[in-house]
């Protein structure tokens, strides 16, 4: 039977410290010399030259091992600025252990750690909303439907939060100054789909306690009334005590437990403490009966009882007068959201034998404060962060094993007398050539070692993998090696030959990435599959996204589910998003995760409307890469149905990813001009630039360069946005009747229920431009997708929409009329090569220019459906609701027009496919086609 208990591990040290142990590898080294020489060396004493060596060999690989072996911190160690660079190295226990409050028990460490707040909790802030199951016309509303023919339901709105506070009674504090910064903390710290409506101070219950209290002859009677006070109160209302590093050390907590939770400034708060100061829902007589007699000086308790204050004529009371909660002389319930507080009426009455004892009320105010400046004394703490450990640097520094061999071997620094024969010195020459082999290969494993803390690190700019470094300090070396002057070049190129950079360093960062349990293998055979794996900048793609998740590691692990501050005065063109849209940015190599413009007119279809005397009215299209100012690839052809447009535009946008597919064509009229063109698998022209003309190959080259570049920008400027459907909920005006027409809700097809039409609660629309040249590859698609609900919040339920800017045009033309245009607007009615159409002579000054001949029977238009902007309609939508929503003047909260707006072009978006062709099973060349794939494709035209 399986024993859950027993767990299986991977020991931590799987080191056997061989290395370290002179005897071992002298008796394994003398092993491998008896099983190759046996034969012809006989003799294993330790006067034997071979054997020296090899002793000596044995000693410079415990040399290496004991480096090795050294602590951590002083491999990574650096000879200056050692504690900046520490820090860079390794995350500190502050910065990586802690995270953005998730829990409850999260944000109220985050606000009683602000001054003035003695205690808050978290209250669901309760807003119904009605729902009327009309499966043709589903409504929802904050009022009920009355009288309505169609099933109502009610459901309370999800991820809404009300926080209630204890303020300190100092009055160095500002009430209304606390709640703002409470409404600050809160929107810096926000979840993902919850928001926080009002922050309010707690009503309180008043205990009035009753007691007669038998002390001890020697008791201090106002020592002993100050401190009963004090403990009762603090059952009631308990004060969350903070605590230094020390002492949570000193509690025997381990650095993670220390650490959970949001950074403070005040101390650490435990979750325990913060556990038993929730609000009580019964204050029972037996626990305040076992309090007094704990406190010293009490001897028993003569008579006792408690009940809820009785009401009094007093504005300025804090104690809810109107309570219905059930109590009996044992037990007081606490209303909800309620907080209990020892009632001023409580009355204390103390005797020593038979004699009433008086209390002197300046003494008991002494005593109380003193309680009261221990218990804020214990506040003022500190938030300090472990000791990064700091190593102490030592250069790794290999030096030949040759000078310490004995003098008589001619070897050593000293070298041979000049009076021994040459036959000596050519052996001693001998001796030292077969060693420097050796000293080659513990001076690299040296370099090695040096470079750890570089291997075992995010850094950009490494290059290489393997190290070589040339021996130093034998005498003569110039003498033993064939072309000495260029001895380092040679070794490197041996290194070069071993190095597979791409490889080892994956396996490098795929080691730091694991130690954070964290894993690319999907992102990698994902870019593999769409790009290959042999074609350049594949794998410096995985490399760079993998060195920036590291670096970054510390904010998207903390800030995983962290919201973006709808607050800040800059909402566009910021980094001011969610830490789920950053972790998303990071494991799928999006380079840029800042909220900003990701719609352009560079890339669009343009719809011509024709009119001729053969054919009538009719339409045609063709595709655009432009700029402002120039075309950098229009379509060779002009089409006949839009899709056809669309469809040789993702295939251009694919093709455009490599420069190869970019090629300089000339001209077929007398100038020989050159312009630039795209071919694609077969070398066939699929599209060029028009209007742009060049006198010189140097001069196209160059405009070669730059439409790559500007193609390539626009192809890879990826991003999406991620909008929170609960920032968009009116509970302000609770106004949301014309707002349904824009609501994705939906019924089941029964009509049975509507329990489920809830658009608001936990919900998020995420929206990529699906056009980009991995966004618009099924596969990439499916892997996002897949990424998304794996790191997404399990309860937060998201919608994903892959929208396109490609079937619509960029200009209008009001009026019909006849135009001369140029060979970028001509519309054939069959295809034909562009440079067919004859080209006017011009001067040198308009060389990137070109003057088609006008042709007059061509009536046409271009027309402008705006409305199929659909990545244009959310970008404007979704800019203008933000910039309305951080405005403080209307309570950080967008106007309803706008909001309506944002709702509706989000209703209107579309996911845009390839469409795709059925495959025939008797055609075998399909390698290019467009398969349907169940799931995967879509069926007809966009």
């Amino acid at each position: 039977m399986l024993n859950v208990d027993e767990h299986i591990t991977i020991p931590s040290n799987v080191s056997h410290q061989d290395d370290l142990d002179f005897q071992y590898l002298r008796d394994a080294g003398q092993q491998y010399i008896e099983q190759l020489s046996r034969k012809i060396w006989t003799d294993y004493n330790i006067t034997d030259p071979g054997i020296t060596i090899m002793e000596l060999l044995c000693y410079a690989i415990t040399d290496l091992g004991l480096r090795m072996d050294q602590p951590m911190e002083n491999l990574v160690a650096s000879p200056e600025k050692n504690f900046e660079k520490m820090h860079e190295q390794f995350k500190s226990a502050k910065n990586i252990l802690t995270c953005r409050p998730v829990t409850a028990i999260d944000y109220r460490k985050l606000f009683i750690d602000i001054k003035g707040v003695k205690n808050c909790w978290l209250a669901i802030h309760a807003l119904p909303l009605h729902a009327e199951c009309n499966i043709e016309h589903p409504k929802v509303s904050f009022q009920p439907f009355v009288n309505s023919p169609y099933r109502t339901e009610t459901f309370n709105i999800k991820g809404l939060y009300t926080i209630l506070v204890d303020f300190d009674d100092d009055e160095d504090y500002v009430e209304e100054d606390i709640i703002a910064e409470i409404f600050t903390k809160y929107h810096e710290n926000r979840n993902l789909c919850e928001d926080l409506v009002e922050v309010i101070k707690i009503k309180k219950q008043c205990i009035r306690v009753c007691a007669e209290v038998q002390l001890e002859n020697g008791a201090n009677e106002e020592k002993v009334h100050a401190t009963i006070q004090w403990a009762v109160s603090q059952y009631l209302s308990p004060s969350v005590r903070a605590n230094s590093l020390t002492e949570m050390l000193d509690l025997g907590l381990t650095s993670d437990e220390i650490f959970e939770g949001p950074i403070l400034e005040n101390g650490f708060l435990t979750s325990e403490a913060l556990q038993k100061s929730e609000l009580r829902k019964q204050v029972r007589l037996s626990d305040i009966m076992n309090i007094i007699m704990k406190i010293e000086g009490v001897k028993l308790i003569e008579d006792i009882s408690i009940d809820n204050c009785p009401p009094k004529n007093d504005d300025d009371c804090d104690c809810n007068q109107n309570i219905n909660a059930k109590s009996d002389p044992w037990l007081i319930c606490i209303e909800e959201n309620h907080l209990p507080v020892l009632c001023d009426q409580s009355t204390f009455k103390y005797k020593k034998g038979f004699l009433p004892v008086g209390l002197n009320k300046e003494m008991v105010a002494q005593y109380t404060e003193a309680l009261e400046a221990a218990d804020k004394a214990s506040q003022e703490k500190t938030f300090d962060d472990l000791p990064m450990p700091l190593g102490v640097y030592s250069q790794i520094k290999y030096n030949t094993i040759q000078h310490h061999l004995p003098e008589n071997y001619g070897i050593s620094k000293y070298g041979l007398s000049s009076t021994v024969s040459d036959e000596r010195k050519v052996k001693a020459k001998q001796l030292q050539g077969y060693l420097l082999f050796f000293d080659q290969v513990l001076s690299t494993y040296f370099s090695h070692l040096e470079h750890i803390k570089t291997l075992l690190s995010a850094d950009e700019n490494l290059q290489q993998t393997y190290f070589f470094k040339a021996v130093d300090g034998i005498s003569g070396i110039e003498t033993l090696i064939d072309d000495y002057p260029n001895y380092k070049d040679n070794v490197e190129n041996i290194i070069d030959k071993l190095e597979d950079f791409n490889e080892r360093r994956n396996e490098l960062l795929d080691h730091l990435i694991a130690r954070f349990a964290e894993v690319f293998e999907d992102y990698t055979n994902t870019m593999y599959k769409l790009f290959g794996k042999d074609k350049d900048g594949v794998e410096a793609n995985i490399i760079n996204t993998k060195n920036k998740f590291i670096k970054e590691y510390d904010k998207i692990s903390s800030d995983r589910g962290l919201a973006f501050n709808y607050r800040k005065p800059k909402q566009w063109n910021t980094n001011n998003v969610s830490g789920f849209q950053k972790r998303i940015a990071l494991l799928s190599g999006l380079d840029d995760y800042s909220r900003r413009d990701l719609f352009n007119d560079a890339i669009s279809i343009e719809t011509l409307k024709r009119e001729t005397v053969s054919e009538g009215v009719h339409f045609e299209y063709r595709w655009k890469i432009q700029s402002d100012s120039k075309v950098f690839l229009s379509s060779q052809k002009d089409f006949r149905s839009k899709q056809q447009a669309i469809n040789e535009l993702l295939e251009v946008l694919k093709l455009a990813t490599n420069q190869e597919h970019f090629v300089l064509r000339q001209t077929e009229t007398k100038s020989k001009r050159y312009y630039v063109a795209l071919l694609n698998d077969e070398g066939v022209l699929v599209g060029r630039q028009y209007n742009h003309y060049y006198a010189t190959k140097d001069k196209a080259e160059l405009a070669r360069k730059k439409a790559i570049e500007y193609i390539n920008n626009l192809l890879f400027d990826e991003g999406f946005y991620m909008i929170e459907n609960i920032l968009t909920l009116p509970y302000h005006t609770q106004n949301i009747d014309d707002l349904n027409d824009c609501l994705p809700l939906c019924i089941d097809d029964g009509c049975n229920t509507c329990i489920k039409i809830d658009p608001f609660s936990y919900q998020v629309t995420i929206i990529f431009p699906g056009y980009t040249s991995r966004f618009s590859n099924i596969d990439f698609r499916i892997f996002m997708e897949d990424l998304i609900r794996r790191e997404l919040p399990a309860h937060i339920q998201p919608r994903i929409c892959w929208v396109g800017h490609i079937d619509g045009a960029l200009t209008r033309i009001e009026k019909e009329e006849i135009v001369n245009v140029g060979i970028s607007d001509m519309v054939i009615s069959e295809p034909v090569d562009a440079v067919s159409i004859k080209e006017k002579e011009i001067t040198e000054s308009e060389e990137d220019k070109v003057v088609n001949e006008k042709n007059d029977s061509i009536k046409y238009t271009i027309i402008d459906d705006d409305e199929a902007y659909d990545m244009k309609h959310i970008q404007k939508a979704w800019r203008k609701f933000l910039e309305s929503k951080k405005s403080k003047a209307n309570g950080y909260m967008a106007t309803h027009k706008i909001t309506k707006e944002l709702l509706c072009a989000i209703n209107r978006m579309n996911t845009i496919y390839a469409t795709g062709t059925l495959h025939d099973c008797n055609d075998d060349d399909g390698e290019n086609k467009n398969r349907i794939i169940l799931n995967r494709s879509a069926l007809g035209s966009l």
